[in-house]
Protein backbone atom coordinates (compact mmCIF):
# COMPACT_ATOMS: atom_id res chain seq x y z
CA UNK A 1 0.00 0.00 0.00
CA UNK A 2 1.49 3.05 -0.86
CA UNK A 3 1.95 6.47 0.98
CA UNK A 4 1.15 9.69 0.11
CA UNK A 5 4.34 12.15 -0.12
CA UNK A 6 5.07 14.52 2.78
CA UNK A 7 3.32 18.21 1.85
CA UNK A 8 6.00 20.63 1.24
CA UNK A 9 4.28 24.97 1.41
CA UNK A 10 4.70 26.73 -1.00
CA UNK A 11 7.15 29.51 -0.88
CA UNK A 12 10.99 30.44 -2.08
CA UNK A 13 13.63 28.17 -1.17
CA UNK A 14 14.92 28.44 2.49
CA UNK A 15 18.47 28.31 2.67
CA UNK A 16 20.89 25.39 4.36
CA UNK A 17 22.08 26.18 7.42
CA UNK A 18 25.75 26.19 8.00
CA UNK A 19 27.43 26.03 11.48
CA UNK A 20 30.66 27.76 12.58
CA UNK A 21 31.54 29.44 9.31
CA UNK A 22 32.01 32.93 10.68
CA UNK A 23 34.32 31.24 13.06
CA UNK A 24 35.91 29.96 10.20
CA UNK A 25 36.38 33.29 8.51
CA UNK A 26 37.37 35.34 11.98
CA UNK A 27 40.50 32.80 12.15
CA UNK A 28 42.96 33.67 9.20
CA UNK A 29 42.32 37.49 10.09
CA UNK A 30 43.46 36.73 13.16
CA UNK A 31 47.03 35.11 12.52
CA UNK A 32 46.76 38.13 9.64
CA UNK A 33 46.78 40.67 12.54
CA UNK A 34 49.54 38.72 14.88
CA UNK A 35 51.76 38.30 11.65
CA UNK A 36 51.08 41.99 11.20
CA UNK A 37 51.76 43.14 15.14
CA UNK A 38 55.00 41.28 15.81
CA UNK A 39 57.10 42.89 13.26
CA UNK A 40 55.70 45.99 14.95
CA UNK A 41 55.43 45.49 18.04
CA UNK A 42 59.42 43.85 17.18
CA UNK A 43 60.46 47.42 15.40
CA UNK A 44 59.28 49.67 18.75
CA UNK A 45 61.06 47.47 20.69
CA UNK A 46 64.14 47.74 18.79
CA UNK A 47 64.01 51.68 18.04
CA UNK A 48 63.42 51.84 21.28
CA UNK A 49 66.85 50.21 22.60
CA UNK A 50 68.34 52.47 19.70
CA UNK A 51 67.59 55.45 21.23
CA UNK A 52 68.67 54.29 24.65
CA UNK A 53 71.82 53.09 22.83
CA UNK A 54 72.53 56.36 21.28
CA UNK A 55 71.24 58.59 24.44
CA UNK A 56 74.59 56.86 26.77
CA UNK A 57 76.77 56.39 24.00
CA UNK A 58 76.28 60.70 23.74
CA UNK A 59 76.60 60.62 27.57
CA UNK A 60 80.02 58.48 27.25
CA UNK A 61 78.35 55.81 29.17
CA UNK A 62 79.89 53.29 26.51
CA UNK A 63 79.50 49.92 27.82
CA UNK A 64 75.82 50.60 28.51
CA UNK A 65 75.37 51.61 24.76
CA UNK A 66 77.45 48.84 23.39
CA UNK A 67 75.06 46.25 25.22
CA UNK A 68 71.93 48.07 23.81
CA UNK A 69 73.34 47.91 20.61
CA UNK A 70 73.92 44.64 20.77
CA UNK A 71 70.45 43.64 21.95
CA UNK A 72 69.14 45.67 18.69
CA UNK A 73 71.43 43.52 16.11
CA UNK A 74 69.91 40.68 17.87
CA UNK A 75 66.82 41.39 17.91
CA UNK A 76 66.81 43.40 14.24
CA UNK A 77 69.49 41.73 12.68
CA UNK A 78 68.13 37.78 12.44
CA UNK A 79 67.66 36.59 9.22
CA UNK A 80 63.59 36.29 10.16
CA UNK A 81 63.79 39.78 10.94
CA UNK A 82 66.28 41.35 9.06
CA UNK A 83 63.94 41.94 5.64
CA UNK A 84 61.50 44.64 7.80
CA UNK A 85 64.00 45.88 10.56
CA UNK A 86 67.38 45.76 8.33
CA UNK A 87 67.51 49.51 8.92
CA UNK A 88 67.64 49.24 12.45
CA UNK A 89 70.69 46.64 12.35
CA UNK A 90 72.52 48.86 10.41
CA UNK A 91 72.17 51.67 12.38
CA UNK A 92 73.26 49.43 15.68
CA UNK A 93 76.34 48.07 14.10
CA UNK A 94 77.45 51.67 12.91
CA UNK A 95 76.90 52.72 16.42
CA UNK A 96 78.49 49.71 18.02
CA UNK A 97 81.66 51.09 15.65
CA UNK A 98 81.54 54.41 16.62
CA UNK A 99 81.28 53.81 20.36
CA UNK A 100 84.32 51.29 19.87
CA UNK A 101 86.12 54.36 18.49
CA UNK A 102 85.52 57.05 21.13
CA UNK A 103 85.42 54.93 23.95
CA UNK A 104 89.32 53.59 23.12
CA UNK A 105 89.84 57.41 22.57
CA UNK A 106 88.96 57.96 25.62
CA UNK A 107 90.88 55.20 27.42
CA UNK A 108 94.25 56.48 25.57
CA UNK A 109 92.99 60.07 27.09
CA UNK A 110 92.72 58.59 30.50
CA UNK A 111 96.06 56.44 30.02
CA UNK A 112 94.67 53.01 29.96
CA UNK A 113 96.03 52.07 26.78
CA UNK A 114 96.03 48.60 27.45
CA UNK A 115 91.92 48.72 27.54
CA UNK A 116 92.16 51.32 24.85
CA UNK A 117 93.67 49.39 22.18
CA UNK A 118 91.23 46.84 22.61
CA UNK A 119 88.21 48.95 21.99
CA UNK A 120 89.88 50.67 18.70
CA UNK A 121 90.84 47.47 17.43
CA UNK A 122 87.05 46.13 17.45
CA UNK A 123 86.04 49.42 16.16
CA UNK A 124 88.67 48.67 13.15
CA UNK A 125 87.54 45.36 12.54
CA UNK A 126 83.58 46.73 12.23
CA UNK A 127 83.49 46.25 8.72
CA UNK A 128 83.23 49.90 7.75
CA UNK A 129 85.99 51.29 6.22
CA UNK A 130 85.23 55.31 7.78
CA UNK A 131 85.60 53.72 11.75
CA UNK A 132 88.39 51.40 10.47
CA UNK A 133 90.35 54.51 8.97
CA UNK A 134 89.71 56.45 11.90
CA UNK A 135 90.87 53.02 14.43
CA UNK A 136 93.53 52.98 13.22
CA UNK A 137 94.93 56.33 13.41
CA UNK A 138 93.60 56.87 17.13
CA UNK A 139 95.65 53.27 17.24
CA UNK A 140 98.51 55.33 16.27
CA UNK A 141 98.27 58.15 18.89
CA UNK A 142 97.84 55.32 21.07
CA UNK A 143 101.16 53.63 21.05
CA UNK A 144 102.59 56.87 20.80
CA UNK A 145 101.23 57.54 23.82
CA UNK A 146 101.96 54.70 25.18
CA UNK A 147 105.53 54.59 24.22
CA UNK A 148 106.12 58.18 25.73
CA UNK A 149 104.37 56.90 29.17
CA UNK A 150 106.83 53.36 29.60
CA UNK A 151 109.72 55.74 28.77
CA UNK A 152 109.03 58.02 31.35
CA UNK A 153 108.51 56.09 33.64
CA UNK A 154 112.10 54.34 32.95
CA UNK A 155 110.46 51.04 31.22
CA UNK A 156 112.69 51.48 28.10
CA UNK A 157 112.62 48.37 26.34
CA UNK A 158 108.71 48.14 26.33
CA UNK A 159 108.42 52.25 25.32
CA UNK A 160 110.48 51.56 22.71
CA UNK A 161 108.75 48.34 21.48
CA UNK A 162 105.53 50.95 21.54
CA UNK A 163 107.20 53.45 19.67
CA UNK A 164 107.97 50.57 16.92
CA UNK A 165 103.80 49.42 16.36
CA UNK A 166 103.11 53.19 15.37
CA UNK A 167 103.95 53.03 12.23
CA UNK A 168 101.63 49.77 11.63
CA UNK A 169 98.60 52.20 11.89
CA UNK A 170 100.10 55.30 10.06
CA UNK A 171 100.30 54.76 7.17
CA UNK A 172 100.77 58.14 5.72
CA UNK A 173 103.55 58.80 8.21
CA UNK A 174 101.72 61.70 9.94
CA UNK A 175 103.38 60.56 13.37
CA UNK A 176 106.90 59.26 11.84
CA UNK A 177 108.91 62.40 12.76
CA UNK A 178 107.71 62.80 16.20
CA UNK A 179 108.13 58.77 16.69
CA UNK A 180 111.29 58.80 15.14
CA UNK A 181 112.07 61.58 18.19
CA UNK A 182 110.50 59.76 20.85
CA UNK A 183 112.66 56.95 19.86
CA UNK A 184 115.90 58.67 19.71
CA UNK A 185 115.32 60.23 23.08
CA UNK A 186 114.08 56.56 24.07
CA UNK A 187 117.62 55.31 23.23
CA UNK A 188 119.13 58.17 24.64
CA UNK A 189 117.74 58.10 28.02
CA UNK A 190 118.23 54.29 28.27
CA UNK A 191 121.62 54.07 27.31
CA UNK A 192 122.40 56.55 30.17
CA UNK A 193 120.36 54.54 32.78
CA UNK A 194 122.65 52.22 32.31
CA UNK A 195 125.46 54.46 33.30
CA UNK A 196 123.66 55.17 36.16
CA UNK A 197 123.28 51.49 37.84
CA UNK A 198 125.24 50.52 40.40
CA UNK A 199 127.60 49.41 39.35
CA UNK A 200 127.43 51.37 36.20
CA UNK A 201 126.88 48.63 33.52
CA UNK A 202 128.77 50.32 30.83
CA UNK A 203 128.60 47.14 28.25
CA UNK A 204 124.69 47.92 28.06
CA UNK A 205 124.59 51.09 27.87
CA UNK A 206 127.32 51.19 24.69
CA UNK A 207 125.04 48.89 22.97
CA UNK A 208 121.85 51.69 23.38
CA UNK A 209 124.71 54.52 22.17
CA UNK A 210 125.25 52.50 19.08
CA UNK A 211 121.84 52.04 18.18
CA UNK A 212 121.01 55.90 18.44
CA UNK A 213 123.77 56.62 16.40
CA UNK A 214 123.02 53.69 13.59
CA UNK A 215 119.41 54.20 13.74
CA UNK A 216 118.49 57.72 14.30
CA UNK A 217 122.57 59.56 13.15
CA UNK A 218 120.91 63.16 12.20
CA UNK A 219 119.15 63.69 16.03
CA UNK A 220 120.13 65.65 18.32
CA UNK A 221 120.67 63.42 20.51
CA UNK A 222 123.06 60.97 18.50
CA UNK A 223 124.94 64.24 18.21
CA UNK A 224 125.40 64.91 21.72
CA UNK A 225 125.75 61.41 22.98
CA UNK A 226 129.31 61.53 20.07
CA UNK A 227 130.15 64.88 21.80
CA UNK A 228 130.58 63.28 25.45
CA UNK A 229 128.47 60.43 26.46
CA UNK A 230 129.68 57.91 23.68
CA UNK A 231 133.27 58.49 23.92
CA UNK A 232 133.28 57.67 27.57
CA UNK A 233 131.39 55.32 27.41
CA UNK A 234 133.57 53.17 24.77
CA UNK A 235 136.18 53.30 26.80
CA UNK A 236 134.72 52.40 30.38
CA UNK A 237 133.08 49.15 28.73
CA UNK A 238 136.57 48.59 27.17
CA UNK A 239 137.55 48.09 31.15
CA UNK A 240 134.56 46.48 31.76
CA UNK A 241 134.47 43.99 29.01
CA UNK A 242 138.47 43.05 30.61
CA UNK A 243 136.97 42.48 34.34
CA UNK A 244 134.61 39.96 32.07
CA UNK A 245 137.39 38.55 30.10
CA UNK A 246 136.02 39.34 26.90
CA UNK A 247 138.88 40.59 25.83
CA UNK A 248 138.32 41.17 22.17
CA UNK A 249 135.35 43.06 22.69
CA UNK A 250 137.82 45.48 24.95
CA UNK A 251 140.10 45.84 21.81
CA UNK A 252 137.00 46.44 20.00
CA UNK A 253 135.76 49.02 21.91
CA UNK A 254 139.14 51.10 22.26
CA UNK A 255 140.25 50.67 18.95
CA UNK A 256 136.71 52.47 17.89
CA UNK A 257 136.89 54.95 20.60
CA UNK A 258 140.53 55.54 19.15
CA UNK A 259 139.49 55.44 15.23
CA UNK A 260 136.45 57.09 15.89
CA UNK A 261 137.27 59.89 18.30
CA UNK A 262 140.94 60.33 17.89
CA UNK A 263 140.95 64.21 19.66
CA UNK A 264 138.92 62.99 22.77
CA UNK A 265 140.75 62.65 26.06
CA UNK A 266 139.27 59.31 26.09
CA UNK A 267 141.23 58.21 22.98
CA UNK A 268 144.50 59.27 24.74
CA UNK A 269 143.35 56.76 27.71
CA UNK A 270 143.17 54.32 25.03
CA UNK A 271 145.78 54.11 23.23
CA UNK A 272 147.72 53.57 26.55
CA UNK A 273 145.32 50.93 27.66
CA UNK A 274 146.24 49.48 24.12
CA UNK A 275 149.62 49.34 24.62
CA UNK A 276 150.26 48.64 28.29
CA UNK A 277 152.34 45.59 29.33
CA UNK A 278 150.46 42.29 29.51
CA UNK A 279 151.56 39.69 32.37
CA UNK A 280 152.90 36.39 30.78
CA UNK A 281 152.74 32.97 32.84
CA UNK A 282 153.99 29.53 30.68
CA UNK A 283 154.88 26.24 31.84
CA UNK A 284 158.12 24.46 30.80
CA UNK A 285 157.56 20.66 29.64
CA UNK A 286 159.99 17.86 28.64
CA UNK A 287 157.70 17.67 24.83
CA UNK A 288 154.03 17.52 24.30
CA UNK A 289 153.98 13.56 24.74
CA UNK A 290 156.27 13.88 28.29
CA UNK A 291 154.35 16.72 30.61
CA UNK A 292 156.99 16.42 32.90
CA UNK A 293 158.14 19.82 34.24
CA UNK A 294 161.38 21.07 33.85
CA UNK A 295 162.07 22.93 36.98
CA UNK A 296 164.66 25.53 37.78
CA UNK A 297 165.47 26.85 34.20
CA UNK A 298 165.81 30.22 32.98
CA UNK A 299 163.52 31.06 30.23
CA UNK A 300 163.94 34.17 27.89
CA UNK A 301 161.09 36.09 25.92
CA UNK A 302 162.67 38.07 22.98
CA UNK A 303 161.06 41.10 21.61
CA UNK A 304 162.82 40.96 18.46
CA UNK A 305 164.58 38.17 16.19
CA UNK A 306 165.50 36.53 13.17
CA UNK A 307 166.63 33.02 11.64
CA UNK A 308 169.87 33.61 10.35
CA UNK A 309 170.64 29.69 9.10
CA UNK A 310 169.14 26.34 9.42
CA UNK A 311 167.88 25.93 13.51
CA UNK A 312 170.02 29.52 14.46
CA UNK A 313 168.69 32.62 15.58
CA UNK A 314 169.41 35.73 16.73
CA UNK A 315 167.34 37.82 19.37
CA UNK A 316 169.84 40.46 19.92
CA UNK A 317 168.59 44.17 18.94
CA UNK A 318 165.47 44.31 21.31
CA UNK A 319 164.26 44.20 24.78
CA UNK A 320 164.22 40.99 26.19
CA UNK A 321 162.41 39.40 29.64
CA UNK A 322 163.61 36.64 31.47
CA UNK A 323 161.88 34.65 33.88
CA UNK A 324 163.36 31.13 36.04
CA UNK A 325 160.84 27.92 36.43
CA UNK A 326 159.83 26.56 39.22
CA UNK A 327 159.66 22.70 40.79
CA UNK A 328 156.31 22.84 38.09
CA UNK A 329 158.04 24.05 35.34
CA UNK A 330 156.02 27.39 35.84
CA UNK A 331 157.42 30.83 34.77
CA UNK A 332 156.01 34.02 34.51
CA UNK A 333 156.79 37.76 33.78
CA UNK A 334 154.67 39.21 36.21
CA UNK A 335 155.82 43.05 34.95
CA UNK A 336 154.57 42.33 31.69
CA UNK A 337 155.28 42.28 28.02
CA UNK A 338 154.08 45.01 25.37
CA UNK A 339 151.53 43.82 22.97
CA UNK A 340 152.84 42.38 19.79
CA UNK A 341 153.22 39.44 17.72
CA UNK A 342 155.70 36.27 17.39
CA UNK A 343 157.61 36.67 20.25
CA UNK A 344 160.29 34.14 20.68
CA UNK A 345 160.80 31.97 24.12
CA UNK A 346 163.79 29.94 24.59
CA UNK A 347 165.49 28.64 27.94
CA UNK A 348 168.81 28.13 29.13
CA UNK A 349 170.68 24.95 28.30
CA UNK A 350 172.97 24.23 30.79
CA UNK A 351 174.98 21.00 28.44
CA UNK A 352 175.44 24.22 25.76
CA UNK A 353 175.74 27.13 27.93
CA UNK A 354 173.19 29.04 25.84
CA UNK A 355 169.52 29.66 25.05
CA UNK A 356 167.78 27.43 22.98
CA UNK A 357 164.55 26.45 21.44
CA UNK A 358 163.24 23.92 19.16
CA UNK A 359 162.16 24.06 15.61
CA UNK A 360 159.31 23.12 13.46
CA UNK A 361 161.50 23.00 10.50
CA UNK A 362 164.85 24.63 9.29
CA UNK A 363 163.67 28.09 9.66
CA UNK A 364 160.63 27.96 11.64
CA UNK A 365 160.72 28.09 15.63
CA UNK A 366 158.21 26.46 17.82
CA UNK A 367 157.96 27.95 20.76
CA UNK A 368 156.29 32.14 19.89
CA UNK A 369 153.08 33.61 21.29
CA UNK A 370 151.51 36.38 20.44
CA UNK A 371 150.63 39.02 23.35
CA UNK A 372 147.22 40.71 22.40
CA UNK A 373 146.22 43.91 24.11
CA UNK A 374 144.13 44.18 27.50
CA UNK A 375 144.68 40.56 27.77
CA UNK A 376 146.98 38.40 29.56
CA UNK A 377 148.97 35.69 27.96
CA UNK A 378 149.70 31.90 29.08
CA UNK A 379 151.88 29.29 27.14
CA UNK A 380 153.46 26.08 27.16
CA UNK A 381 156.96 25.48 26.15
CA UNK A 382 158.16 21.97 24.99
CA UNK A 383 161.52 21.42 25.24
CA UNK A 384 161.51 19.09 22.48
Amino acid sequence: MSQAAPYTPAGPEQPVRRRGRTRLLLAPLGVVVVLLAVPGGAYAISQNQLSRAQAAEANSAYAEALRDYAAVESLAGNPAARVLLGELADRAQIGTAETHFLWGVQLRQQGKFAEGEKQLRAAVKSGFADWGARGNGALADLFYAWGKALVGENHFQAGIDKYKQVAAFDPTGNLAASTEAGLATAYADFAQWYTLQQPADYPNALIWYHNLVKDFPDSPEAKLAQASALPQTLYSAGLAFVQQLKYQEARDAMTELVQNYPKTSWATQAKTALAAKQPLTGRLIISDQNPTPVANRLVRIATKWRIVKAHTYDDSGGPTYNATTDANGNFSVVNGIPPGQNYLITWWDPARKTFVTTFLSDNVPVNTISINPLEPAHTTVATS
